[in-house]
């Protein structure tokens, strides 16, 4: 979402530090001094865009420590999951999807090489029932019924490109 969006829908949208020495993990305790009693999510994007840091394991723990700790939803946005560089293997954030709310957000057209196309997914962890009774199931439900959908010759590529992507590229 972006500053535009946000402003519409009267939200507040605070900016925490990557940490450069680290290799640009999150800010965890910047995260900890922004929050306050309206906050309602921390964004993670993992693998990182345009500084291509893969969070570690134990990175991507102390993020959902610090969601855990001030009662809040993790939105991941793992669109380039399939692209990382260096040595630190990529940990997809639903790995702690049994203990707090996940909205993790993918992306088909990066995966496959289809940028134009602009399709994603989302996929939500929500162990306690958070995102259901605070209605964000179907807040997001709303909106997308009535965003506007991609073309539909691309629409009816979908099947047949997951269905003939080989299952180890998965």
């Amino acid at each position: 979402m972006n500053l535009l969006e946000c402003a519409y829908n009267h939200l507040e949208m605070r900016h925490y530090d990557l940490l450069p020495e680290k290799g640009w993990e999150v800010d965890v305790d910047a995260v900890e001094t922004l929050a306050y009693e309206n906050t309602a999510a921390i964004v993670i994007i993992n693998p990182g865009n345009p500084c291509w840091n893969v969070c570690s394991y134990e990175h991507l723990n102390k993020v959902a420590e610090t969601a855990r700790k001030l009662g809040i939803l993790v939105i991941a946005d793992e669109a380039y999951d399939n692209l990382t560089f260096g040595s630190t293997p990529y940990v997809p954030m639903r790995v702690f999807g049994l203990t707090l709310p996940i909205l993790t957000m993918g992306s088909i057209s990066k995966r496959w090489v289809v940028p134009g196309w602009r399709l994603w997914w989302l996929v939500t962890s929500d162990p306690n029932g958070l995102l259901q009774k605070s209605g964000v199931i179907d807040s997001i439900t709303g909106f997308l019924n009535i965003s506007s959908d991609p073309a539909t010759f691309i629409q009816a590529a979908i099947p047949q490109i997951l269905e003939n992507t080989k299952e180890d590229f998965f």
